[in-house]
């Protein structure tokens, strides 16, 4: 059978080893930057770092990239890099601003809206609050993964809730060796143990859920999260919830198998939203987790965003070990124009955009095809619309390129989505003809 080429490069298969090669090195450099201090080691205190170090010198094959790849690792990586950006003493008050206006903390640490007298301290009170959930958070990713001759623990947990996963207090997820949630009392201790996991409590035994799929794949199904002032807030189960979002899984399969193939490769969590006028979203430190919109939503609409939504998660991935922009910017890095947010953006809004709405676009001619009942009126129009504004900003991408402000990387994608977007441009004309 020929080998059908990625609908973007590179290969999911090929992505991922260079994921985890990259994410190995990210590992080691934090085992050491976070590692215990004398007095937490004279206490004896349990090191996740040494089991993650331990785990890192064992495992190997299938098993290594896994944990390298998981969603729940790359998150971690991530809050745990964040953690160390901020106890940095050596980052001047500009470079801390720079690091925080990538996150969630800005008003945490600014909360006059300026730089004050106070900012130094909050930010290092913020990095030492960071750096101890980071540890309380890693050993459930290493559990059934530790070498299997050595326990490693107890170790305390993060057993706050988290809005952005649907989790409520008291629960911890595992993916690993299938997907499940525990359910502990407040002083539960986790122990890596040969073989698995022993829980340490008092009180009220540790509850064992399994977790709730989509049909027909492995995606897990939060609970719903609800928007609120200070952010997301997990809710009730959606009961049906997981029916549509499987009908919408079986349209894309038959549409687009490839398409199909990609979502349950990158996306590892649905977290449903029942909000009039919200779109669909992920999060760039929430790898593999999709935000999904059902109010008022079609069977075409659930389909497309769970692959837009994916477009995102691989793009995210694809950036982790290959950046795609020089880095510069700030007030003298151009703008351009994006028809989809109808306002002017930076450069990498544009190749976010032009990326994931290429596989919108391809999407909805898939569906056009389709010998069923689908909206296709609307499926021609925002295809029309879609393929005007890809054109225009493969120009703005190819106006980047002139000026030097994407790497050899991003060129390279660059040109494969202008290719892609040509194509499925003259594929548009000829059937209309």
């Amino acid at each position: 059978m020929a080998r059908v080429a990625a609908f973007l490069p590179p290969e999911t298969r090929e992505l991922l080893p260079m994921l985890a090669a990259r994410n190995a090195r990210r590992a080691r450099r934090l085992v050491v930057t976070l590692r215990p201090s004398p007095t937490r080691r004279r206490t004896g205190a349990p090191d996740p770092l040494g089991a993650l170090a331990a785990t890192l010198d064992r495992l190997r094959g299938g098993r290594r990239l896994e944990l390298l790849c998981d969603p729940g690792m790359r998150a971690w990586l991530t809050s745990a890099e964040e953690a160390v950006a901020l106890s940095d003493e050596s980052l001047s008050d500009v470079r801390l601003f720079d690091r925080l206006t990538r996150g969630a903390h800005l008003a945490r640490v600014m909360p006059h809206g300026r730089i004050d007298g106070g900012f130094r301290a909050r930010v290092s009170s913020l990095g030492a609050k960071l750096t101890e959930r980071a540890l309380l958070r890693l050993p459930p990713l290493l559990a059934f993964r530790t070498p299997p001759d050595k326990c490693y623990g107890p170790f305390p947990l993060d057993l706050a809730p988290d809005g952005e996963e649907g989790r409520s207090a008291g629960e911890i997820r595992f993916l690993d060796p299938a997907p499940f949630t525990m359910r502990l009392p407040a002083a539960a201790r986790l122990e890596l143990a040969p073989g698995g996991i022993r829980v340490r409590h008092r009180g009220r035994a540790a509850e064992l859920t399994p977790a709730e799929l989509i049909s027909g794949s492995g995606i897990v199904l939060a609970r719903r999260v609800m928007s609120t002032r200070r952010g997301l807030r997990s809710g009730p189960h959606v009961p049906e919830a997981g029916q549509r979002l499987a009908e919408a899984l079986e349209l894309l399969a038959r549409a687009w198998p490839h398409g199909h193939r990609e979502v349950l490769a990158h996306t590892w969590m649905v977290v449903p939203l029942l909000e009039r006028g919200t779109v669909s979203f992920s999060f760039p430190d929430r790898p593999g987790v999709s935000y999904i919109n059902l109010e008022g939503k079609t069977r075409v609409d659930l389909a497309d965003d769970l692959l837009h939504e994916t477009a995102h998660h691989r793009l995210h991935g694809l950036e982790e070990p290959s950046p795609l922009i020089r880095a510069g910017g700030g007030a003298d890095e151009p703008r351009y124009w994006s028809a989809w947010r109808r306002s002017l953006r930076p450069l990498r809004g544009i190749l976010h955009a032009a990326y994931t709405f290429a596989w919108r676009a391809e999407l909805l001619a898939r569906l056009g095809r389709l010998p069923c009942r689908l909206p296709r009126a609307w499926m021609v129009r925002q295809l029309d619309f879609e393929i005007a504004s890809l054109h225009r900003a493969v120009a703005d991408l190819e106006d980047a390129t002139r000026r030097g402000l994407l790497t050899l990387a991003g060129d390279r994608l660059a040109r494969a989505i202008g290719s892609r977007v040509s194509e499925l441009s003259l594929r548009s004309h000829r059937q209309r003809g």
